[in-house]
């Protein structure tokens, strides 16, 4: 949103070229350039209208001029176009002397109109770029504040996760160990992935979600992966709330993860498909692995704190979630409005 308002204000000429020609050199090419081309357009229509509002066009030239190149590129505009027009279309033309007492008249209430639109042109502009500095420079503040509390919150979850991973080290039971280890596990995933949304996201309400998940995959990947097992990623380019994007990242996070951890025992090679699809009025996250499937007593494989976490999420997304596993693996489809 910022960049398509930053594109609306700042499109005039000498912004644009500023890195290829001195903006001095753009108005003046602007100012003389169009009452040049309007004047030329006049003579021609000279034989069909003659005589007849012949200052009617410097005003669209001189409009156009500070819109397209500010108040000085307008100013050029109005003095060359009026000078051409006294000399070469009002009577006696072709002459810098007086011309009769109506057109004079005439000339002169037109330029003074001319020079309130300009002024007004130019005021305009003056409030445009007040009102943008001040929206930059409460922006930047904005930015440092999500900053500091992004910091701190990335802090408050290293410290969670410290005390957790703690408490697992200095637990005697096993199994009691394991659970620590796992809630550990995913108080960083949660943690990663909210870090992540800082980078990935345009504004504060919207994310690119593509870009954030390739990056989670390239992670768990990273982190949890080993030869033989080949995690791939195809995402549509949408952009979604954060919110969702929270869900979403914490669903990729416990499947996948799932599926690396127990689909491939006893070193067995295989392939974890993770995919965002748009599917009509809805979108379809499809995780599938071709691994050893769910055994045969229907539950989940290791604790089933992931399968609830996927059920609490799937139940916040107001999604609908089907699993199919057999011998040839498991696959997770979640459908949700888009």
């Amino acid at each position: 949103m910022g960049r398509r308002i930053r594109r609306i204000f700042r499109s005039r000429l000498p912004e644009r070229f500023a890195g290829r020609l001195p903006p001095i050199l753009v108005e003046v090419a602007v100012g003389v350039g169009l009452p040049l081309i309007i004047f030329a357009a006049r003579l021609l229509l000279y034989p069909l209208v003659g005589e007849t509002a012949p200052l009617a066009p410097i005003f669209v030239g001189i409009a156009a001029a500070a819109v397209l190149a500010g108040w000085r590129a307008g100013l050029m505009t109005l003095i060359l176009g009026q000078a051409l027009i006294w000399i070469f279309i009002m009577a006696p033309r072709g002459s810098l002397g007086p011309k009769e007492a109506v057109a004079t008249s005439a000339f002169v209430t037109a330029t003074a109109c001319e020079l309130a639109i300009l002024a007004i042109i130019g005021l305009y502009q003056r409030e445009i770029a007040l009102a943008w500095s001040k929206r930059e420079s409460q922006l930047g503040l904005l930015q440092q504040a999500l900053k500091e509390i992004d910091h701190r919150t990335s802090n408050n979850y290293q410290t969670v996760l410290a005390l957790v991973l703690a408490q697992a080290k200095s637990a005697d039971d096993a199994t009691v160990k394991n659970a620590l280890q796992q809630v550990a596990d995913r108080i960083k995933a949660i943690a990663d992935a909210s870090k992540k949304l800082a980078v990935a996201s345009e504004s504060l309400e919207e994310v690119r979600i593509a870009d954030h998940l390739h990056e989670l995959c390239r992670q768990i990947e990273k982190g949890l992966s080993r030869p033989g097992v080949r995690l791939t990623c195809a995402f549509d380019d949408m952009i979604l709330d954060a919110d969702s994007t929270v869900r979403i990242s914490i669903l990729v996070n416990e499947l996948v993860t799932n599926a690396l951890k127990h689909a491939f025992p006893d070193g067995r090679h295989g392939s974890i498909g993770v995919s965002l699809r748009k599917a009509g009025k809805e979108i379809e996250l499809v995780v599938a692995d071709n691994g050893v499937g769910i055994d045969g007593s229907g539950k989940s494989r290791g604790t089933g704190l992931g399968s609830r976490l996927v059920q609490t999420f799937v139940k916040q997304l107001k999604a609908k979630h089907e699993a199919k596993s057999d011998e040839n693996g498991t696959r997770h489809t979640i459908r949700f409005a888009g």
